[in-house]
């Protein structure tokens, strides 16, 4: 359908769009019809000679028509003037954005207890735009044509924004509550629109407030902040684990996070510089009126399937665990809570805006923030022993036990000894031996590994028992030495704890001498005697029954599950090679047994 409203603005490309229940006719201008006027009239005045009647009623008649034209064009004009259009506009789109705030508080008290508040959901749409000579160049030829002499009064309009979605909101500055948000404005507002001369730009920017109903979820905040000291740093570390819902506001419309905009913290001034932070930005200065440090973080990425961030700040000095964190929080989530998908643009014109999405929609969960440290456990490793706090008089690394034979034998007993004491043995590895370029010397090594429980908490140990055997004519050791070397670790929350880790040394210290002792003591007061028959061939029966039970021993402590199954089956192939080895007899050879 034709329409002239519109003629001559510059926008011949564009298709003017009305709805159907504003579909009009913008009626031409008659101008036209002079020139018709004028042709009847000439032939009027042509026939006047000829046909004298016929020549007046033509030039009568073409007077008259001609007067028509100009009442009805001139009532036109007036009535395009009164009706005129707002004066299309079509500025550069820099952002549109859409923002929803829920603002809340996350407190966690001096007994641990977690609180959180939130108050009513707001928001804004704001739109930025940039305007250009071609608009200046429009609303001159604008006033032309509507014969415009106060240019400051004339309405201008850049199109509308369309809500897609629910759009669950009610706007709080401006009339109606719709989806459609138009982008209009009057010429004085914006004196670059009116301006000869001056830049070739200018911004224009455009902002409406609203509130969010009726939408289930926003009654909590989606966020916990939980601080932590992280362990072996001296209590100098802080650690706050950030956690988020999955399914926020629910699950079948849940919103995904985003990234943190800005974490704050503002920390005791007593807890010293900052030494190690990771992509925060730190207070030179401590303020005078807090006696706070301030700590920020800014636009930090989350990664929705792990919905956990860690921060951590290692201090100068030890953190005290009756102070207070304050700070506030920013999370932003993608989309928006009242539902709203997503803004389009349209035209002036009413047709639909090309050039890509133009609107970001997006959801910010802010909260205040006051983190107690009360009621947090520290959890720090402890070592035994630890150079850096023990007496190596009272708690040495290593210590010797000369005549003992670091042979397997050793090693079971030592082995039972730990097993009957409630210390689990989880394995044992026995390095290869070395001669170390002499026969009757050979170094051995075991390593055992293993971990003793104080209720649910558990302490692990590790025992490195070295030294020499020196043989003789024998196959079996004669002498030797052993150098023991015990380590202890584990993970305490309190003095208590640590105390226990200590007993756990000072325990399996006190099981490996008393006995390593016992195997000197027990090895020194051995007779030799030839084998063969009679007594010799008693003392072997009597030996590997010994073995026997001790092989017993070891398959029950597998089962009850004092010892692992790799250290069982060491142990075993052990003992079975001795009793192999008694069972033999040599035969002649010169073999010396208690």
């Amino acid at each position: 359908m034709g329409t002239s409203e519109f003629e001559g603005l510059g926008l011949s490309r564009t298709q003017p769009h009305h709805c159907a229940e504003h579909d009009h006719v913008v009626r031409v201008s008659l101008r036209e019809l002079y020139y018709v006027v004028g042709c009847i009239a000439a032939a009027g005045l042509a026939v006047l000679f000829l046909l004298p009647l016929a020549g007046v009623i033509l030039m009568a008649g073409s007077a008259g028509a001609a007067g028509l034209i100009r009442y009805e064009d001139r009532r036109r004009e007036r009535a395009a003037q009164r009706d005129r259009p707002s004066l299309p506009v079509v500025p550069s789109i820099d952002s549109i954005e859409m923002r929803e705030v829920l603002r809340g508080e996350l407190v966690l008290e001096a007994n641990g207890t977690y609180r959180t508040s939130v108050t009513p959901v707001d928001g804004h749409i704001k739109a930025e735009m940039t305007f250009g000579r071609p608009d200046q160049d429009r609303l001159r030829e604008y006033c032309r044509k509507f014969r415009v002499i106060d240019r400051e009064d004339v309405r201008f309009s850049a199109g509308y924004l369309v809500l897609r979605g629910p759009a669950g909101l009610e706007f709080t500055d401006r009339v109606g509550g719709g989806p459609v948000v138009p982008l209009a404005d009057v010429v004085g507002a914006q004196p670059f629109l009116a301006s000869e001369d001056g830049p070739v730009s200018a911004k224009w920017q455009l902002r409406w407030g609203h509130r969010v109903t009726g939408v289930p979820g926003r009654s909590e905040i989606p966020l916990w902040l939980t601080p932590a000291l992280m362990p072996e740093s001296d209590q100098r570390t802080l650690q706050l684990d950030l956690q988020w819902l999955g399914n926020w506001p629910s699950a079948e419309s849940s919103l995904d996070a985003d990234r943190v905009e800005r974490l704050t913290l503002q920390v005791p001034a007593a807890w010293g510089n900052v030494e190690y932070v990771e992509g925060a930005t730190v207070g030179g200065r401590v303020d005078p009126a807090t006696g706070r440090r301030l700590i920020e973080w800014k636009q930090v990425s989350l990664h929705q399937e792990e919905r956990r961030l860690t921060f951590a700040v290692h201090f100068e000095e030890q953190i005290r665990l009756t102070d207070v964190i304050k700070g506030s929080l920013v999370v932003s989530f993608r989309g928006a809570l009242s539902g709203v998908e997503g803004i389009d643009v349209f035209e002036p014109l009413g047709g639909r805006r090309r050039g890509g999405a133009h609107s970001d929609v997006k959801t910010e969960v802010t909260a205040d923030v006051e983190l107690s440290l009360s009621g947090v456990r520290y959890q720090d490793v402890r070592v035994v022993p630890d150079p850096r706090k023990d007496d190596p008089v009272r708690i040495p690394e290593t210590y010797e036990f000369p005549g003992v034979i670091p042979d397997h034998e050793t090693l079971i007993a030592l082995t039972d000894a730990m097993s009957g004491d409630d210390y689990y043995v989880k394995r044992v590895i026995e390095n290869p031996p070395r001669d170390r370029g002499r026969a009757d010397l050979v170094n051995r090594a075991w390593d055992i590994a293993g971990r003793r429980y104080h209720g649910v908490y558990p302490v692990d140990f590790h025992i490195v028992l070295t030294g020499e055997e020196v043989y003789g004519s024998d196959i079996r050791a004669e002498a030797g030495s052993t150098k023991v070397r015990l380590n202890v670790k584990g993970a305490f929350a309190s003095k208590e704890m640590e105390d226990e880790i200590e007993s756990v040394w000072y325990g399996l210290q006190g099981i490996v001498t008393e006995t390593l002792q016992q195997q000197r003591e027990r090895r020194s007061g051995r007779g030799y005697v030839r084998r063969g028959t009679g007594p010799a061939d008693a003392a072997s029966d009597v030996r590997i029954q010994d073995l026997k039970k001790r092989r017993e021993k070891v398959e029950d402590a597998l089962l009850d599950r004092r010892i692992s199954e790799e250290a069982c089956r060491d142990f075993i192939a052990h003992i079975d090679t001795e009793i192999a080895e008694l069972d033999k007899g040599y035969g002649g050879t010169q073999d010396w047994e208690e």
